[in-house]
C-alpha cells in the first residue's frame, strides 16, 4: 500500500535540502510547492513558483506548444496514473513542464519525476515530485555546442552504429547524406550503406561488411579500414573512391558496445596512385625496348602475340595514356591485314622453322608446328601412306573387354572395403604428386574407374544425381577398357588427367568460391575420363594426311577430339550404360554442351585463340579492379558454367610420345 505523506510535515524536511526540489500537479498545470533552492534555481518568489503554467503558452511557439503538452501528459500518465519514475533533460531553451524561465541561460539539468502520495488540503492526492540530480555548467554546454557543430560541418562523414548496424547517430552531412541513397529513416543501417557501392575487385559489399563487423566486436582490433567505390547519385556515370576506418566505441546512452565509422573521399589519393602506376608502366616499357634494341637476349625467341592480342595492347595503351608511334600502328594494320585468323600468331611456322637452327631443337620446332599451326596438312599420295604406316585405323587394347555383371559388382564391393594399399594413392588424390602408375598397379590395371568411382562417391555425386551405381561402374570400366594400350593416351593418362583436373578445381577455390556447381563438377569429371576414348595414338594432323575416316567424317575439324565425345555420348546412350537415366533433361543439356566444350578445347590447335581470349579478359579484368580508367570498376563474377578448361595441361606424367604420334 502506498505510504500517504502529511505535505506540511514534508515540506519541512526537504527544505532543508540543498537540491532543488518541488512538487508538480499535471493535472492543473501549477508548482504545488517547492523548497529554497528551487526557487533560487529560478530566481522567484513562492506566489510566481505557483502560477499555472498555462498562463505563459501564449509566449510560446506553436511546436514548443506541442512539446510541452506531450511531455505533460507523459509526466501524469507515467508518473501520476502508473506511478513510474522518469528521467528528462532539460535545457534553458525548451519550455517543461514544471519549470519556469531559468535563472541562468544555456543550463542543462538532468532531472528526476517521481511520484508522491500527499495529504493536501484534507484530500490524499498522487502528484509528481520534481528533483534536479546534475548541473551542467554553461561553459560545457558550449563547449558541447560548439564541438556538435563542428562534427555536423565537417566534412568527412562520421556514423555511430550499435553491434547489430543499426544507426545510432550520425553528422548532418553524413545523414544527409544516406538520406539521399537509401530514403526512408528505417532502413538506416551499415549492412545497407555498404551495399550502395560497388567492391574493391576482392570482396563484395556484403562480405566487406560480415568482415569489418568481425574484425571490431569479434577479434577485438583497434581500427579496421577497406576501401570502396561508391556511384555517383547526383552525378550518374562519374564514381569516387572512398576509405571507411572503423573504431570500436561504447555508446554513452545505452553503455552497448558500438562502433564509430568514419568516411573519407580518397579519389585523388586513387587518381595519384594510377598516375604514378602508368609513368612506371611508361618507363617499364621504354625501358624494355631500349633494352630490346641493344641487347638481342631480351628479344623474345618467338613471337606468339596474335593480331588480336596486339590489338588489345595498343588500345589499352592509348586507354592509359601512353604514347602509340605511327610506325606501331601500322605494323600492326599490316598484321591485320595479312593475318588468315586474328586469334593465331603472324607466321607462327616460319619463326618456329627460323629458330630451329639457334634456340630450338628442329624436331621439336617440327613437332610444335603439327601440334599448334592450324594450317592444313597435305594430303599425302598412296606410296607416301604405305611408308607413313597403315595402321591409324587399329586400335590395340590391353586385353579383351572384361565388363561383366561380376567384375562391376566387384568394384562397388571393394569401394566399401577398399585396400590399403589403393586407400593410401586415394589419400593423395588432392596432391601434385599423385602416382597414377602405382594406382594402376594396386587397382590390377583399373586405375581409371577406381579413382572416377571415388570422386563421384567422394562428392556425393552418385546420390545428389540419382545416378545408377551399377551402371555407372559399369559405363567407367567399359570406357576404360576402350582407352587403347599405346605409349600415351592410355588409360594411366586418363586416369593422371582426372587427378590433375580435380586437384585444379578442389585447390583452385573452384569449390570453395561458388565458381563450380554440382553439375560443372560432374562435366569436369566426365570430360577428363573420356577426354583421349578410343584414341588412335595419332594426331589429327596424320589423321587428316592419310584421310582416316574420321577426317572424312569431322571435315578435317578436331577428328580424334570429335570422335572422342561422339562414342562415348553414343555409350553413354545405351540403355546398357545409361547412369543419367533420372537426371532432368535441363540437367542432361547442360552436362553435355559443358563436356563437349571441354573435350574441344583439347586440341592443342585451340592453343592460341584460348590463350588470346583469357589474356584479353585477365587485362580487362585488371583494369576494371584498378578502377583507373574511369568506364568501370564493378566486380563481375562470371558463371562458373562460362569458361572452358583444357585438361591437357596436368596430365605430363604419363610418358611422352614423338612428332606424329601424340593428340589431345
Amino acid at each position: 500500500m502506498t505510504e500517504v505523506l502529511d505535505l506540511e510535515i514534508q515540506c519541512k524536511v526537504l527544505e532543508l535540502s540543498a537540491i532543488a526540489v518541488w512538487i508538480y500537479d499535471s493535472s492543473y498545470s501549477i508548482n504545488v510547492w517547492g523548497n529554497s533552492s528551487a526557487l533560487q534555481l529560478f530566481g522567484v518568489d513562492i506566489e510566481s513558483f505557483k502560477s499555472c503554467q498555462a498562463d505563459q503558452l501564449d509566449c510560446w511557439s506553436p511546436e514548443q506548444l506541442k512539446g510541452w503538452q506531450k511531455i505533460n501528459s507523459k509526466v501524469h500518465q507515467a508518473v501520476e496514473v502508473e506511478k513510474r519514475q522518469i528521467q528528462l533533460s532539460v535545457t534553458s531553451s525548451e519550455p517543461v513542464p514544471g519549470f519556469l524561465r531559468l535563472k541562468e541561460p544555456k543550463l542543462v539539468l538532468k532531472v528526476f519525476y517521481k511520484p508522491i502520495t500527499v495529504l493536501l488540503n484534507g484530500v490524499v492526492k498522487t502528484l509528481t515530485s520534481i528533483q534536479v540530480v546534475q548541473h551542467v555548467s554553461t561553459v560545457t554546454e558550449e563547449h558541447h555546442m560548439r564541438l556538435v557543430d563542428m562534427c555536423n560541418n565537417h566534412p568527412m562523414f562520421q556514423f555511430l552504429f550499435d553491434e547489430s548496424g543499426k544507426l545510432l547517430a550520425a553528422n548532418k552531412r553524413a545523414l544527409c547524406n544516406m538520406g539521399e541513397h537509401l530514403g526512408y529513416p528505417g532502413n538506416f543501417s551499415l549492412q545497407n550503406y555498404l551495399s550502395i557501392g560497388e567492391c574493391d575487385g576482392s570482396l563484395g559489399p556484403d562480405q566487406m561488411y560480415r568482415e569489418a563487423m568481425d574484425a571490431i566486436f569479434r577479434q577485438g582490433q583497434l581500427c579496421h579500414r577497406f576501401p570502396q567505390l561508391r556511384w555517383s547519385k547526383r552525378h550518374p556515370g562519374k564514381f569516387r573512391w572512398v576509405l571507411y576506418e572503423m573504431w570500436p566505441q561504447v555508446d554513452p546512452v545505452t553503455q552497448e558496445r558500438a562502433v564509430l565509422v568514419c568516411e573519407q573521399n580518397i579519389s585523388q589519393v586513387k587518381a595519384m596512385e594510377e598516375q604514378i602506376k602508368k609513368q612506371n608502366q611508361r618507363l617499364e616499357a621504354q625501358l624494355e625496348e631500349a633494352l630490346a634494341q641493344r641487347d638481342p637476349v631480351h628479344r623474345p625467341a618467338i613471337d606468339i602475340d596474335t593480331p588480336a592480342d596486339k590489338t588489345l595492347k595498343l588500345l589499352d595503351k592509348i586507354m592509359r595514356g601512353h604514347d602509340v608511334s605511327a610506325r606501331e600502328a601500322i605494323e600492326l594494320r599490316d598484321e591485320i591485314v595479312q593475318a588468315g585468323d586474328l586469334r593465331q600468331p603472324m607466321n607462327f611456322n616460319e619463326q618456329l622453322m627460323k629458330k630451329s637452327h639457334t634456340v630450338l631443337d628442329n624436331e621439336v620446332s617440327q613437332s610444335l608446328i603439327q601440334l599448334l599451326s592450324t594450317k592444313r596438312p597435305t594430303k599425302i599420295s598412296e606410296g607416301d601412306e604405305e611408308n607413313e604406316g597403315s595402321g591409324s585405323g587399329e586400335l590395340h587394347y590391353l586385353s579383351k573387354p572384361t565388363v561383366t555383371q561380376d567384375n562391376v559388382r566387384a568394384l562397388i564391393a571393394i569401394h566399401r572395403n577398399l585396400p590399403d594399399q589403393v586407400v593410401d594413392i586415394l589419400s593423395k588424390v588432392d596432391d601434385w604428386q599423385f602416382d597414377a602408375f602405382k594406382l594402376n598397379e594396386v587397382s590390377g590395371g583399373r586405375p581409371l574407374s577406381y579413382l572416377s568411382f571415388a570422386l563421384f562417391k567422394r562428392f556425393n555425386l552418385v546420390e545428389n544425381m540419382q545416378m545408377d551405381e551399377h551402371r555407372l561402374v559399369k559405363f567407367l570400366m567399359r570406357v576404360e577398357d576402350r582407352y587403347p594400350n599405346n605409349p600415351y593416351h592410355n588409360r594411366i593418362h586418363a586416369a593422371d588427367v582426372l587427378q590433375s583436373l580435380h586437384v585444379l578445381v578442389v585447390r583452385g577455390g573452384l569449390i570453395k568460391y561458388g565458381y563450380c556447381d554440382e553439375i560443372a563438377l560432374l562435366s569436369c569429371y566426365l570430360s577428363a575420363i573420356i577426354h583421349d576414348f578410343e584414341h588412335k595414338g595419332v594426331n589429327n594432323d596424320y589423321l587428316v594426311r592419310v584421310s582416316d575416316m574420321l577426317a572424312i567424317l569431322y571435315n578435317d575439324r578436331s577428328p580424334m577430339e570429335n570422335h572422342h565425345l561422339a562414342a562415348s555420348f553414343q555409350l553413354l546412350n545405351s540403355e546398357e550404360y545409361n547412369f543419367l537415366r533420372k537426371l532432368p533433361p535441363k540437367m542432361k543439356d547442360t552436362l553435355r554442351k559443358q563436356t563437349i566444350e571441354m573435350v574441344l578445347v583439347t586440341d592443342m590447335k585451340q592453343h592460341f585463340a584460348i590463350h588470346s581470349m583469357f589474356q584479353a579478359k585477365l587485362q580487362i579484368s585488371g583494369s576494371m579492379q584498378s578502377g583507373g580508367t574511369g568506364s568501370g570498376g564493378k566486380s563481375i563474377r562470371g558463371s562458373p558454367h562460362s569458361n572452358s578448361s583444357s585438361h591437357e595441361g596436368g596430365g605430363g606424367t604419363s610418358g611422352g610420345g614423338g612428332s606424329g604420334a601424340s593428340s589431345s
